[in-house]
């Protein structure tokens, strides 16, 4: 064993630390708080494309104007008549 791979070896430990320390700390950061005032009721249902899940939205957040995500693929609104 030579001093270079010695050298190089602490060299990668090092960078496998660092990249450890970084990802942690993103991850135990805590998601920003959503304002009270953005949430609205709303009486949506949605329905996910690849497996037929199916969802009842009853609130939702007015910034952000996605639809649910399942599958990794977004839901699709299902329009359903006034049973009332």
């Amino acid at each position: 064993m030579t001093v270079w791979n010695v050298l190089i070896a602490i060299a990668i430990g090092y960078v496998v630390w660092r990249s450890a320390i970084y990802f942690v700390r993103i991850l135990s950061m805590t998601p920003e708080e959503i304002d009270p005032d953005d949430i609205k009721e709303v009486v949506q249902d949605y329905k996910c494309t690849v497996c037929g899940a199916e969802v009842i939205m009853t609130v939702a957040n007015v910034s952000t104007e996605k639809a649910p995500r399942h599958c990794r693929e977004e839901m699709v609104p299902v329009w359903r008549p006034d049973s009332s």
